[in-house]
């Protein structure tokens, strides 16, 4: 009681409060409630309706939020409707249901899961119809997807407990009942036959859903006496204050209006319709005791009795000699009767010995067309005269109510009369016309000429609830799939259908494994958008191993904040999901996403925001060190992507994503394969192509931010300007040897990172995969860079020696150049030999013997 207390606390406080960002909210009540067991090997006692549609805490629960919005003042209608609290409390059902279906599980335990989905629409209900209260707004499209769905999960619970019990029970063979106890025979008739039992299911469930719409005429508390205007009027006429405008009976009388061809007092006609309409309305509540108590409470026992004849006969100290109900069919208070057993005592008979004489009379008292059409409906529900409760039902669930009432009734009465040993007054052949099977009621309803009957009939949750009925679960599923692809289904709706489809898949129901996760992928789709990443991963979970790895890592690919794609990752692991394999595919994904269009003549490659977010995709191979591997492959991937669009910046951004400990840390787990080992040269290689760029970049920077030296003085230039510029020189001076020094520096760590390129162990980028094209770009485009620096240098001679580092056979560079570059290197290399005979040397820098 306690946890439903809290719960409903929750659920208000929630609703009231200023939403947080996100709809994920942790769960008070994490645990399980256990449920109360019970027995629906028949149908459902109303106990144990009760105990499946209520909570033990629920009186506490209404009693609690009475007091919380009734007892607050600063709890203004106007505020509560500028806010929308209800929204708020539809939204927390997505966190509801999915930690619910947390504790998932097959066989019988899916039925709590159900009785929970259906508890967790009762409570929010409940929440927005008091909230509503506070309002001025009559209806709430909320509070009717709330009911639809609660009664949705009631009939799936109340029909599953039932056929999986079926499945879980030895089938035997059942013989006919032959005895005397019609009581018996019907109990016989629900044990061996699942569709009489299903159908009285489905009789109590739209009887309980009715009772929660709470009929106004239920709340109806003003009921006169019996007729006292008419007795009045008789004994007293003149000191009654309205007399009756028409001629009234002369005597009081049930039966004196048809008798006597005369009516009652009006103002008793206007209170005999309202009572005849409360009866009906509380026999359609399933309430038929409450019904005979209003009638003898009113002075009107004679229709309680009336209300009484069709109760099937049990004389329970006549022995009957037959295969013996099992006990758990057994009703409280039903004597077990055992063969040859024979009772010192005297049991109270139970029913109608006469049954089918009331029945008989029942079916022609309802063909009168004199009597109010809710009195015969009233009637009829009990003797199934469908032609007579039909004209007072008004929605598709009456409709239904009505013929299935029927359909069971014929169905009990041709197995009464079939196995007892009773020679039984015949029924009028209109009667056993009636008979339908359950498919042919639901075309009669989805083809009604009661509009509204017809019209509901297409509604979805009406659908859906005609395929449970039906057993046609594929045929829903297939329903379920169209209706998810549709871009205008509410989320709350597709929240239901994927609920659904795992509700089938628990049960065994969902054959086609492809169509079901359609819906729940719709689902999904929908959470990601509202940026729900735990329920994303939970319901993730659910699909097959290749689908998880796909859909999460689209939905992570949306992620680009640090914290968020930590907690995101987490909350793969706690569902079990394959991370590693998620991670690479979030940044092969979106590596492979389409660059921007440079702007045409543009010659400097600028980093987009695309390639920001391809670099920022390889932080989800960095949090686990078990991917080192898998991080430098994928950085591989992505700097070649990079330096054939020229983004030379991009590339160096990429390869500083991976921490510098990386190559070690994989190296030290032991021998690694080929594959890893090529894996690791290649980033090497591009991690020593793109230092050499950058330390060129920093060379060519210092070299053209050379001192300017100051300008020469007039000579007439007076004592004070020859001064000022002395100074100017002498800085001058200093800086250039302080710039000469920087450079000599600069140009030496270039040359050397250059040199590391045109001199890496067994080739730069030798062996990779499409290797071929960069080399022929990268390697013509180094032994250039070099040269500028040596040339620049002064450094004429090493210049001249790039030609035989060109032609070396143990590095190959030849290979890689074409005519036009080869000649082009040849033409620098020229110009170093001109500038060294310059300098009274020979072409390739010896002393001149000249």
């Amino acid at each position: 009681m306690n946890n439903d207390l809290e719960r409903s606390i929750r659920l208000l406080e929630d609703a009231l409060s200023t939403p947080a960002k996100g709809l994920f909210r942790t769960s008070i009540t994490s645990q399980k409630k256990e449920k109360p067991s019970m027995d629906l090997s028949l149908t459902l006692a109303s106990h144990e309706l009760q105990m499946l549609l209520e909570s033990e805490g629920r009186s506490m629960y209404y009693d609690t939020m009475a007091l919380l919005t009734e007892e607050d003042n600063t709890v203004a209608g106007s505020v509560i409707q500028s806010g929308s609290p209800w929204k708020s409390t539809m939204n927390n059902l997505y966190t509801e249901f999915a930690d619910i279906f947390q504790t998932s599980s097959n066989g019988i335990e899916i039925l709590d899961i159900a009785a929970d989905l259906a508890r967790c629409c009762s409570d929010a209900l409940t929440v927005v119809q008091t909230l509503k209260s506070k309002v001025t707004i009559s209806e709430l499209p909320e509070e009717k997807w709330l009911e639809n769905e609660q009664n949705n999960w009631r009939l799936l619970f109340v029909l599953y407990q039932d056929r999986l019990q079926v499945q879980n029970t030895v089938k035997d063979d059942f013989p006919e009942y032959v005895g005397t106890s019609e009581k018996n025979c019907v109990k016989y008739l629900f044990k061996r036959e699942s569709l009489v039992r299903e159908s009285q299911l489905v009789i109590d469930w739209l009887e309980r859903n009715a009772l929660e719409r709470n009929d106004p005429i239920l709340q109806d508390s003003d009921w006169t006496y019996s007729w006292e205007h008419t007795l009045h009027q008789l004994l007293a006429p003149e000191s009654i204050a309205i007399s009756s405008n028409v001629d009234i009976i002369k005597n009081i009388h049930p039966d004196s209006p048809q008798f006597e061809n005369k009516s009652l007092h009006h103002l008793d006609v206007t209170n005999e319709k309202k009572l005849c309409q409360r009866i009906f309305t509380e026999i359609r509540c399933g309430n038929l005791e409450g019904a005979q108590e209003l009638c003898s409470n009113t002075g009107h026992p004679w229709r309680a009795a009336m209300l009484e004849g069709w109760k099937l006969y049990h004389n329970p100290n006549v022995k009957d000699n037959y295969v013996e109900i099992e006990e758990d069919l057994d009703s409280p208070g039903c004597t077990k009767m055992d063969q040859g057993d024979v009772d010192s005592h005297y049991d109270d008979i139970e029913g109608n010995s006469s049954r089918d004489l009331w029945k008989l009379s029942a079916l022609d008292y309802c063909k009168k067309t004199n009597l109010n059409i809710y009195e015969k409906a009233a009637v009829a529900s009990l003797c199934g005269c469908l032609e007579a409760i039909l004209p007072v039902c008004n929605t598709w669930e009456d409709y239904l109510w009505a013929y299935m009432k029927t359909m069971v009734d014929i169905r009990v009465e041709s197995e009464i009369r079939d196995c007892i040993v009773k020679n039984y007054v015949p029924l009028p052949e209109e009667y056993w016309e009636q008979k339908l099977s359950l498919s042919e009621i639901f075309t009669i309803l989805e083809s009604s000429k009661n509009s509204t009957v017809c019209n509901e009939s297409l509604e979805i949750d009406h659908i859906v609830q005609k395929h449970i009925i039906l057993d046609e679960i594929s045929k829903l599923i297939t329903l379920l799939v169209q209706w998810s692809e549709d871009a205008n289904v509410p989320t709350h709706s597709l929240r239901f259908f994927a609920h659904l489809i795992l509700f089938f898949d628990n049960v065994g129901e969902s054959s086609n494994r492809k169509s079901c996760e359609k819906v729940i992928e719709a689902y999904i789709n929908r959470l990601s958008e509202m940026n729900e990443t735990r329920l994303v991963a939970l319901y993730v979970s659910k699909l097959s191993k290749r689908k998880q790895i796909l859909i999460y890592a689209k939905h992570l690919e949306t992620i680009l904040e640090n914290n968020q794609r930590k907690a995101a990752l987490k909350y793969g692991e706690e569902y079990s999901l394959d991370v590693f394999a998620v991670t690479k595919r979030v940044v092969e994904s979106i590596s492979n996403q389409p660059s921007d269009i440079e702007c045409p003549g543009n010659l400097q490659k600028k980093l987009t925001k695309a390639d920001e977010i391809k670099i920022s995709a390889l932080d989800w191979l960095i949090f686990y060190e078990e991917q080192r591997a898998e991080a430098l492959a994928q950085t591989n991937a992505l700097i070649f992507k990079f330096l054939t669009l020229g983004k030379v910046e991009a590339a160096q951004l990429a390869t500083n994503k991976i921490p510098q400990d990386s190559v070690e840390k994989i190296l030290s787990e032991g021998e690694v394969d080929a594959e890893v080992n090529q894996t690791i040269k290649e980033f090497l290689s591009y991690k020593a192509y793109l230092d050499a760029q950058e330390a060129f970049n920093e060379w060519f920077k210092q070299y053209k931010n050379k001192p300017t030296p100051p300008a020469s003085l007039p000579d007439n230039a007076q004592f004070t300007e020859k001064v000022a510029h002395e100074h100017r020189v002498s800085q001058y001076n200093a800086e250039l040897e302080r710039w000469k020094l920087t450079t000599s520096h600069s140009a030496k760590t270039a040359k050397t990172l250059l040199y590391n390129v045109l001199l890496f162990p067994q080739g730069w980028l030798a062996g990779g995969e499409e290797a071929a094209y960069l080399r022929s770009v990268c390697i013509p485009e180094v032994i250039l860079l070099l040269y500028s620096i040596l040339s620049e240098s002064g450094l004429h001679e090493e210049a001249v020696r790039l030609a035989d580092l060109i032609a070396a056979e143990k590095h190959a560079l030849y290979k890689v150049y074409s005519k036009e570059k080869l000649g082009e290197i040849l033409e620098k290399i020229c110009e170093s030999s001109v500038a060294l005979l310059n300098a009274k040397k020979d072409p390739w820098g010896n002393p001149s013997t000249a």
